[in-house]
């Protein structure tokens, strides 16, 4: 008897975790293994899911030439806590073309987390990346193109607040392997209440210290406890197909490890992701 009812637990647990959202110890899980179900997503402009040699993904841009900015964004159909989060996704940006920036890369324009205030918003394409305009937000951008006067470099992480992507305004990192080298790529995003951290990796493994930080009020920024939480892209003379391939947020600071059996390892380990600071200057 006893065995059967752990069985039935199990698979009760197993049920669960197919889920697209569930809680756990009154914290909420927004989970998703892949896309094939967006139901717990509101979809705008250009974003879709595709099938590709990574299963259903989410689909931000698409690699193809555009005759003006496009953008594409998915955010969580019902707002969830954002007092304190951890969120964990894998992403890879594929087929980079079009024209070339200032430093001579091509590829365009990058991916952002965002934490905000309407399920349905989408910024501006192109240079704003689908997160530029969307007002009492947070955003970290994963930016592929160098914009002279906003950009860094054309391969960058930022810190955003308020639909801004020029550097200026905030914390930005400079990232040697470029994020459209068409390689998976794991971001963890942890915000205390107090301090945000984001962390980057090309092996699966969690770096101990923070790619980049930042102290932030969320909650006085969004001007409330609660938040739509998702991604934006955006892309114009210049492309990539902005892929998410799976996705966790957990509305509590609890920082999310993957399981070792979900991790790909490659031979020579880490790719050197040598970083250096960016101050950004006061207007």
């Amino acid at each position: 008897m006893e065995g059967q009812m752990r069985k039935q637990y199990l698979s009760i647990c197993s049920l669960i975790l197919l889920l697209g959202s569930f809680s756990i110890a009154n914290a909420t899980v927004l989970t998703f293994n892949d896309f094939s179900d967006t139901s717990l997503l509101t979809l705008n402009g250009d974003a879709q899911t595709v099938t590709t040699s990574d299963g259903t993904v989410l689909r931000l841009t698409r690699e193809q030439t555009y005759s003006h900015s496009v953008s594409g964004s998915a955010f969580s159909s019902v707002s969830i806590n954002a007092s304190k989060f951890s969120t964990y996704f894998e992403f890879r940006i594929t087929d980079p073309g079009g024209a070339t920036d200032g430093q001579d890369e091509t590829g365009a324009d990058g991916l952002v987390f965002v934490v905000q205030n309407v399920s349905s918003s989408i910024g501006g394409g192109g240079i704003g990346l689908g997160y530029s305009g969307i007002s009492s937000s947070v955003g970290v951008e994963f930016d592929t193109w160098f914009n002279a006067g906003i950009d860094p470099s054309s391969n960058h992480i930022g810190i955003d607040q308020n639909g801004s992507v020029d550097y200026n305004d905030g914390p930005t990192v400079n990232i040697d392997t470029h994020f459209d080298n068409g390689e998976i790529w794991y971001s963890w995003i942890d915000y205390d209440g107090t301090d945000l951290e984001v962390r980057v990796s090309t092996d699966g493994l969690r770096p101990t210290e923070a790619t980049i930080s930042q102290s932030l009020d969320i909650a006085t920024i969004l001007g409330q406890d609660t938040a739509y939480v998702g991604f934006t892209s955006g892309t114009w003379s210049s492309w990539g197909n902005h892929d998410i391939l799976n996705w966790e947020y957990r509305d509590e600071y609890n920082p999310i490890v993957p399981e070792p059996a979900t991790i790909l390892l490659f031979g020579t380990g880490i790719v050197g992701l040598a970083a250096s600071r960016i101050r950004r200057r006061k207007k």
